[in-house]
């Protein structure tokens, strides 16, 4: 999956937005109706105590004052992309897909308006290098990294890089940039000095996700199926190949650095996990199931906490530190997809792709008294084999329900069902996720957090 390349999510809007009591203390605080669905950016302007943010199916750019949760400010962006915040000159960057071609939007940090477009094809993410105090903009559909000197808000050259650059990092021990080059499957390590690409790094397969680790000064890649690529600060070379089980790709990453851990979230098509790398070894310490599609990252050094944003899941889990154990599940919009950590609040803010709502997350260290989460064992499944239909039942009913999945003996998810709280029964008509009869054969048959049954079909 390349979300960088535009490849469409299908994504219902939400109909109705409830705040979530999860039994775990007041968790969920807020949630702030932005205008429009696809809040797939969002930065934090620290000066002003502002939250920006994008809708990008709605076109808008937005400001939520972080005082009082409000929207401040709004005003039309077409297709408005990856924004970043410059704290020096108060300055927000946005690129866009303005008329016919794509550009980057300067945004007033103290108005929080419109100050000044400029004309940069393939305009894709933003980053800002306090060092330099420079803009690096990818730009797709050039190959090309554009940069730009803050303080005159002018364009100073375009760097050459890879197919489809679209995410990029930087390396803050050695001033380097890491570009993401989806198409090519290859990762430009850029001097920042000099803007020049140092080397070119081959990782295979499309990545998606970056995080550099100063603690360990290494940058770890979302590689070819079942591996993140560890590149050497120093060296610009491969250092290390970490195999992560069953996964197709890496879409999330984050880091503690005073722990010198990875968190890395996977896709495997059903049984989404976190890895969590411990940096010094490059060796997976631990794993934790935390739904499909963990887009969205974070961790908060004040809570000691990772936060995942389950994206097909529509849920934030919450880990503890060492990435070991899921602590807590919070209900929030339609595929929620992007952080930002806002300190001065205690509060983490949610962007979500099929909502027009921003959540507000209490970062609170009280969750670490939560129960651990709920699990349960399939005690039954009959008749089995079967025929047209199969009841599956298991021991003991779920406080938030149970989510009841079945698999071919290939592994590929047939079949998944959220099933109402109370209940400790379902019944599959030995269909697939699209009404079809699925053909004769052995197939897995799971319930949440539990252990597995097999169920034979016959005709």
């Amino acid at each position: 999956m390349n979300l960088g390349s535009q490849h469409c999510l299908h994504v219902a809007l939400l109909l109705c937005s409830t705040l979530v009591a999860t039994g775990r203390g007041q968790y969920v605080e807020d949630s702030i109706d932005v205008g429009g669905a696809w809040v797939g950016s969002l930065a934090y302007n620290s000066r002003e105590d502002v939250l920006y943010g994008r809708c990008q199916q709605a076109g808008i750019f937005f400001a939520i004052s972080c005082d009082s949760n409000k929207v401040i400010s709004s005003f039309p962006l077409s297709r408005p992309r990856q924004m970043t915040y410059d704290s020096v000159d108060n300055k927000a960057y946005c690129p866009y897909e303005g008329a016919g071609e794509e550009s980057l939007a300067v945004i007033n940090g103290a108005t929080h308006e419109l100050a000044l477009t400029l004309r940069m094809p393939g305009a894709t993410t933003a980053v800002w290098d306090p060092v330099s105090n420079r803009i690096y903009v990818s730009c797709q559909s050039t190959s090309s990294v554009a940069v730009l000197d803050c303080a005159g808000d002018s364009i100073l050259t375009y760097i050459p890089v890879g197919a489809c650059p679209i995410k990029m990092y930087i390396n803050t021990r050695r001033h380097k940039l890491y570009v993401l080059n989806s198409d090519a499957g290859t990762v430009s390590v850029v001097n920042m000095r000099t803007n020049q690409v140092l080397k070119t790094v081959a990782v295979g397969g499309f990545p998606n996700a970056g995080y550099y680790c100063r603690s360990a000064d290494k940058f770890y890649s979302a590689g070819p199926h079942n591996q993140c690529v560890v590149i050497g600060g120093l060296s610009d070379t491969v250092v290390a190949r970490i195999s992560l089980p069953g996964i197709e790709d890496v879409l999330g990453a984050a880091g503690n650095e005073d722990a010198g851990l990875v968190y890395l979230g996977t896709f495997t098509g059903h049984d989404d996990y976190v890895a969590t790398v411990l940096a010094e070894k490059d060796s997976v310490t631990a794993t934790a199931w935390t739904g499909r599609e963990p887009w969205g990252l974070a961790y908060s050094s004040q809570s000691g906490f990772v936060y995942c944003a389950s994206s097909w899941s529509n849920e934030v889990y919450v880990l503890s530190g060492d990435g070991a154990r899921v602590l807590g599940r919070l209900q929030v919009g339609e595929y929620p997809f992007v952080f930002s950590t806002v300190p001065r609040h205690t509060r983490l803010y949610v962007g979500n792709l099929g909502s027009r709502y921003v959540y507000v997350l209490g970062d609170n260290e009280a969750v670490q008294a939560a129960p651990e989460p709920e699990s349960c064992d399939v005690v039954r499944v009959a008749p089995n084999p079967f025929a047209r239909s199969v009841a599956v039942a298991w021991n003991a009913p779920l406080k938030y329900g149970n989510l009841a999945r079945v698999y071919g003996q290939d592994g590929r998810l047939v079949k998944e069902a959220q099933v109402p709280a109370g209940q400790v029964r379902w019944v599959w008509d030995g269909r697939d996720s699209r009404g079809r009869a699925v053909p004769p054969g052995v197939y897995i048959v799971t319930a949440l957090g539990g252990t597995r049954a097999k169920a034979i079909k016959l005709r």
